[in-house]
């Protein structure tokens, strides 16, 4: 009997938090702010949270909107691969070095944390193929884990205004915000809104100061966060956005 093995990943994409503990692995912290005028290097501790060896690689990517502004040729990663005993930790470093003629402002790059193909410890489920015979398929979740790391050089300028906003339902019927900006500034916009529900007569049920996301550096740019615990008896929602710098951006009321 012909066996096939089919592997199925789960990706985490985050920004920067404390720590994350996604499927198989485990990272603290997730991603790093380094300086760009001096050489800085950061540590990111990897868990294997399961009760087999694992084998991790480690790569830096380009991230969409942030091509231009990529700083992963100014990174070294080492090690670039490393395993895990069952339920055991390494430390991964990763040493900056920004240069003298880099232009200031902003800079990203894409931290990938990948499992790779190890023993069989998946389950494996006899289907019938195209020609009646079984084929035993193995099912195994390997886990892909994808965090940021900025990093700035000179001092951030910030210049933007935003353009457009609206409110829209993603597949699952969850309401979220778009939000347009036109940016001038050398860096990303890391915005904040602080969300007004209104009733039908247009008065305050409850107000919040929510971290809406981080864009890109393109002249035009947005943002797309969820809204959660949205009140019932709430019928408009009141945005006054704002730069973490504490810069205006803007403000708009939309229906829900």
């Amino acid at each position: 009997m012909k066996i096939m093995k089919k592997l199925f990943y789960g990706i985490a994409y985050l920004s920067l938090f404390t720590k994350i503990m996604a499927f198989n692995i485990g990272i603290a912290p997730t991603g790093f702010y380094t300086s760009l005028d001096k050489n800085q290097t950061h540590e990111i501790m990897v868990t294997n949270n399961t009760a087999n060896p694992m084998r991790i690689e480690i790569s830096a990517e380009k991230d969409e909107g942030w091509e231009k502004y990529d700083m992963g040729d100014m990174m070294k990663i080492y090690p670039k691969s490393i395993t895990l005993k069952p339920n055991g930790s390494r430390s991964v470093r990763f040493a900056v070095r920004g240069t003298k003629d880099l232009e200031e402002g902003e800079y990203k790059t894409r931290l990938v944390f990948k499992e790779i193909p190890g023993n069989s410890k998946g389950t494996t489920k006899n289907i019938a193929g195209e020609t009646g015979q079984e084929v035993g398929v193995e099912f195994q979740l390997l886990t892909e884990i994808h965090v940021a790391a900025y990093g700035l050089k000179g001092k951030r300028k910030i210049g933007a205004q935003l353009t457009s906003t609206q409110i829209k339902k993603d597949e699952n019927g969850n309401k979220k915000l778009v939000a347009n900006f036109n940016l001038n500034g050398n860096s990303g916009l890391a915005v904040i809104g602080d969300i007004e529900y209104l009733d039908s007569s247009k008065k305050r049920i409850s107000k919040q100061e929510v971290k809406l996301g981080i864009t890109t550096r393109e002249a035009k740019t947005k943002i797309e966060s969820g809204l959660g615990n949205i009140p019932k008896e709430a019928k408009f929602v009141r945005i006054d956005f704002k730069d973490k710098s504490g810069l205006k951006l803007g403000s708009k009321e939309l229906p829900l």
